[in-house]
């Protein structure tokens, strides 16, 4: 299955932190791969299982960017979990507020105690 449950917290103007909640089933690391727009360079990441986060720490906040999280099992991958960070337009305070708008996620809120 794939990992599920995206989420992206700006830590600081130049640092996103990337999460997500693993599949279930036998894996043995998750493949990152994130493209930025404008601009569209295209970065591929190898991340442990036991972490199932990144941190970018060139993020740029005028740009959007664009996530694939793939778990990896010997020669086989997932289907992928895809996820967009939209451009910041005025720093970093609106973050929270548009991060679920338009996807209609509704299930995101009853999460929050799990560690």
């Amino acid at each position: 299955s794939s990992p599920r449950r995206f989420r992206a917290k700006i830590l600081s103007p130049t640092k996103l932190h990337v999460s997500w909640k693993e599949p279930k089933g036998e894996f043995e690391s998750y493949k990152v791969i994130y493209t930025t727009r404008p601009g569209g360079e295209q970065k591929e990441v190898q991340v442990l299982k036991q972490e199932a986060k990144l941190l970018i720490q060139d993020f740029d906040p005028s740009k959007e960017y664009n996530f694939k999280i793939i778990a990896v099992n010997g020669g086989q991958q997932s289907k992928p979990l895809q996820a967009k960070h939209e451009a910041q337009r005025s720093g970093v305070e609106v973050v929270q507020s548009q991060r679920t708008q338009d996807r209609g996620v509704t299930d995101e809120n009853n999460e929050i105690s799990e560690g």
